[in-house]
């Protein structure tokens, strides 16, 4: 009994004493305050208009104009963007617009390119 004894205690001793040791193949591990001091940027994503209700895509979410996620409360849905609200600051993000002109369906392609009106 005694030695069974022994045998807990030095297994006991030796996995607390194996918990400190470093595997020099395992990658280092990315601390935690690290990443949560850094706060990314919200996304917006899209802005749809259904039966004249508007709803966006931010942050990877459908939200609404009420709707509060991550942190960020939004206080309105616009044509183009959301205002929202974070950290006591009331902020817009919008929809890059494009920079090339309005596409044309592709029929009027052909039917510019064939001459007929």
């Amino acid at each position: 009994m005694k030695g069974l004894l022994w045998i807990g205690v030095l297994t006991l001793t030796w996995t607390a004493n194996a918990e400190g040791l470093h595997d020099p193949m395992r990658p280092p591990l990315v601390e935690h305050h690290a990443a949560v001091s850094r706060e990314s940027a919200p996304t917006l994503s899209a802005v749809l208009n259904f039966n004249g209700e508007r709803s966006a895509i931010f942050n990877g979410r459908l939200v609404h104009s009420g709707s509060a996620i991550d942190g960020y409360t939004i206080i309105a849905v616009l044509e183009d963007g959301v205002r929202y609200r974070h950290a006591g600051q009331s902020q817009e993000l919008h929809m890059p617009h494009p920079t090339s002109s309005i596409k044309k369906p592709a029929v009027d392609v052909l039917r510019a390119s064939s001459g007929v009106p």
